[in-house]
């Protein structure tokens, strides 16, 4: 089908082509009828027109008509690819250059332009056969302009004709008519390309921009002005999200709030899109007015290819791709009263948002993450000054801008007094706690303050954030800190200080919908997970769309609650049959870690794998320090092999080691050496991120603390990370990385950090095993996550407060209730209590410690005892 498409896209080029001659022709040969002399009869006349020094002109008229046309036609293609920055790279750079040229080189230029193109030998418009096109990507914009170009040819030569050939015939002016011929010929070739060339795509054009100009005025004159309900908006945010749906046992599911990635920039475009110019990392929309997951997925979508189309019809601007997370990649030039690239890039998201017929700031919101640990970074090496603080390098825009943590801060207010954005997620580096103070006293009450890079979903951190007034969101990325428990824990730290949450996805990311998974176990304030594009991102919000309807579906059915004990028994008697890891592809062709988990009946080739379950991990470090190792093959542990070729390896902080820079693969052949050579090829692959050490320490060092063992013997996510982080200190024990006896503080850094067995490794097996147990017991994956959650808090509650500190939550009959239970009250409160009602209690009992003294991140440590 794509060739018989192709064929019929040619046949119609050279079908356009053919009769641009035609018409030339015969509008040059005809109207020479105008200019026949007065008494001419027959064959006389015959003779006249094709035999007498008129045939000349004729035909002269003939090729400059057909030769206009075609190179009219094919400028208007080619200047607004220029003017656009759509021309393909290799060649826009000299084009701009001539574009922008003035007086006599101009004049040249447009000349040049006019002879070569008909001939092919212009560069920037190829010529096959009696096909004409610019060098560029398909751009509708520039489709457009052909059409529009001839169009206006015709427009200023028809007339001009009809009044040359009036004045020539009626005044009997023989030169005024042939020049009246000639504009004919020149204008009757425009008209036909106007209407035939091209088909459809001028008019495509205009309907699509007029749609969205009368949507956008629609919008202008019902618009309310947001900055005034900034905080109402946040509050709502806060309280409330797009679905609600309340479970039997009197919980709720709240799927958090969509921030979809639609612009990107800094580091996460510079490797695939280097002439990209903008140097902060995300923009973002927030479909507010979206009912359901599915309706969010469709207004992202329109939102993303609207602002694809502004970004392509605006002179100075392009896009240059689709970025890792599903954003688009752009080139943006600056307008008058612009700083930086950006703030036109956020008007045109504004526009976008107007255009397709939304509200800005009611509707559709806007975020950003600027990522400024990034371009604290690039000022520090680009000025050798390691240790300034409070100073930002634009990198990536042509003029370098250089700001400072105020003139950031004066941005920011100017930004926001304009513009309807409501969350700013690193807007400084992660070092730079005065930026972030004044950031909150001076927008904290109206936007969401992220942090990431800040905290890196560590609870000490979290706290600490906290406590000095930081910011009011935490951002949790599970592979930050490497167990789903320890997520728990960072997560729950950061709701007992009153904060909100933010579930963000990694750069590079298999299709595992994890970060959907925990942002539901908590009713997260949003997810960000990516733009409207690519499937590893779709996957994720898709999760939480399945798992929406399953529970819509569910609460139109009743269901028995009844015992199954033999059901029961089965499966608490299924054994963990195998465990196979392996590198697991992700969207950026670099590899993570992923892992199969089967149970089954043990000894039964049959039934050896009843039940799998996945786990794999994205990757991605930020510019935040103390985050989980990622551990890939260029990191080597310490061996014979490295004390026998000490000179070929540079040790590393971690105590472990590097091949030294510059070394070749030459001098690794000459050894002779099996071994070296096979550790060469692999840290060779994927340019030294290939994960197979990871895998190996799954298989190796992992998998036997588990295959055999009883499903049933894993209680909770705790027990297995427990397992897992002991295994990771035990490791860094038998490695010489740590004492046996070294200070408690100083194991608990090792098992977050996971530099032995990789957090990649541990991560991946966390989730599998996570998923495993919750299938046994009839559950997602979010549930028992939940649960574990609410059982936290619980006992939490028990050990510092008990019923006096619950008493104002609970009905004084629930209360009566709870003291003449046999249970256990912390069993009571966990499946008794809604999960936000915990949360409000938990906020309770960390200004107890507070006022104690304590930290909630140790209590919370403590009673989870997963670094026991």
């Amino acid at each position: 089908m794509k060739i018989i498409n192709h064929l019929k896209q040619k046949l119609h080029s050279g079908w356009v082509i053919a009769n641009h001659i035609l018409v030339s022709f015969h509008v040059a040969f005809i109207s020479s009828v105008l200019c026949i002399p007065k008494g001419l009869q027959g064959k006389e006349v015959l003779g006249f027109v094709f035999t007498s020094i008129d045939t000349i002109i004729s035909a002269i008229f003939w090729y400059v008509s057909f030769h206009t046309g075609i190179a009219i036609h094919e400028m208007g293609h080619y200047l607004r690819a220029v003017k656009l920055n759509a021309l393909n790279e290799s060649i826009l750079p000299d084009a701009q250059k001539r574009y922008r040229s003035k007086g006599f080189a101009k004049i040249l230029w447009y000349i040049e332009m006019f002879i070569k193109i008909p001939y092919g030998k212009f560069t920037g418009v190829k010529k096959e056969g009696l096909t004409y096109y610019p060098e560029a990507p398909f751009n509708l914009s520039v489709a457009a302009a052909g059409p529009e170009m001839s169009g206006n040819m015709a427009l200023v030569m028809l007339p001009i004709a009809i009044i040359l050939l009036a004045g020539g015939l009626i005044g009997e002016h023989i030169i005024l008519t042939y020049l009246g011929r000639l504009c004919l010929g020149i204008g009757t070739v425009g008209l036909l390309d106007f209407l035939l060339a091209d088909p459809g795509k001028y008019r495509e054009f205009k309907e699509r921009e007029s749609k969205a100009k009368l949507k956008a005025q629609k919008i202008e004159v019902t618009r309310v002005g947001w900055s005034a309900r900034a905080k109402e908006v946040k509050k709502m945010m806060m309280e409330k999200r797009i679905q609600t749906i309340k479970l039997p046992d009197g919980d709720v599911v709240c799927p958090p709030w969509q921030f979809r990635n639609c612009g990107m920039g800094g580091r996460h475009t510079e490797k695939e899109y280097p002439e990209s110019n903008i140097s902060m990392q995300e923009m973002m929309f927030i479909p507010l007015c979206a009912k359901n997951y599915e309706e969010a997925q469709m207004i992202t979508v329109a939102l993303q290819s609207r602002l694809k189309e502004i970004i392509e019809k605006s002179e100075g601007a392009r896009v240059m791709g689709i970025g890792l997370e599903g954003g688009l990649a752009p080139y943006i030039a600056k307008e008058p009263g612009d700083i930086i690239p950006e703030q036109r890039l956020w008007r045109m998201a504004i526009q976008a948002i107007k255009d397709i017929g939304f509200r800005p700031g009611e509707d559709v919101a806007l975020a950003f993450d600027p990522a400024l640990s990034e371009l604290s970074n690039a000022y520090r090496e680009e000025f050798n000054q390691p240790d300034a603080v409070g100073m930002y390098y634009f990198w990536r825009s042509e003029e370098k801008v250089v700001m400072s943590r105020d003139q950031l801060i004066d941005l920011y207010k100017k930004t926001v007094d304009e513009l309807p954005i409501f969350m700013l997620e690193d807007a400084f580096a992660e070092d730079d706690y005065e930026g972030w103070r004044l950031l909150m006293k001076e927008l904290g009450d109206n936007l969401f303050i992220v942090g990431d890079d800040i905290v890196t979903t560590r609870d000490s951190t979290i706290e600490k954030c906290a406590d000095d007034g930081l910011m009011n969101v935490s951002l949790i990325k599970a592979n930050q800190i490497g167990t789903l428990s320890e997520t728990l824990i960072a997560m729950l730290v950061a709701l007992g200080k009153g904060m909100d949450l933010l579930v963000s996805h990694r750069s590079k990311s298999p299709n595992d919908d994890m970060e959907a998974q925990i942002a539901l176990s908590a009713n997260t304030m949003g997810l960000k997970a990516g733009g409207g594009a690519n499937t590893e991102r779709l996957f994720k919000y898709g999760s939480i769309t399945k798992i929406m309807k399953e529970l819509e579906i569910a609460q139109e059915k009743e269901y028995e609650r009844k015992e199954h004990p033999e059901v029961t028994n089965f499966l608490n008697n299924l054994v963990i049959t195998d465990i196979i890891a392996y590198e697991e592809p992700t969207n950026a062709g670099i590899p993570s870690v992923g892992v199969n988990i089967y149970a089954g009946i043990p000894g039964s080739w049959e039934y050896k794998k009843i039940l799998k379950m996945t786990g794999s991990t994205p990757l991605g470090t930020s510019a935040g320090t103390g985050e989980a190792i990622h551990l890939v093959d260029s990191t080597i542990e310490k061996s014979p092999l490295i004390e026998r070729y000490a000179g070929l390896f540079a040790p590393q902080p971690d105590k472990t080691y590097k091949f030294k820079k510059g070394i070749k693969e030459i001098e690794i052949l000459e050894k002779n050496d099996p071994e070296l050579s096979a550790l060469w090829q692999k840290v060779q692959r994927y340019d030294g991120k290939g994960c197979l050490n990871a895998v190996s320490n799954i298989m190796n060092i992992i998998a036997p603390q588990f295959l055999g063992k009883r499903i049933s013997e894993f209680k909770s996510i705790s027990t297995v990370d427990k397992l897992l982080l002991n295994l990771e200190l035990e490791t860094a024990i038998a490695r010489g990385k740590v004492g046996k006896d070294a200070p408690i503080d100083e194991r608990i850094e090792i098992m977050q950090r996971k530099g032995n067995l990789g957090m990649n490794a541990i991560l991946s097996v966390s989730l599998a095993m996570g998923r495993l147990i919750a299938h046994i017991q009839g559950k997602e994956l979010w549930q028992l996550l939940r649960e574990e959650m609410k059982q936290l808090i619980a006992s939490t509650v028990v050990a510092h407060g008990g019923l006096e500190i619950i008493k104002d939550f609970i009905p004084d009959e629930k209360i009566r209730k709870i003291q003449s239970a046999d249970k256990e009250l912390a069993q009571i409160l966990s499946a008794e209590l809604p999960f936000s009602t915990l949360v409000k209690i938990l906020q309770q009992v960390e200004q107890k410690l507070k006022k104690e003294n304590k930290k909630l991140y140790q209590v919370l440590r403590e009673q989870a005892k997963i670094y026991l």
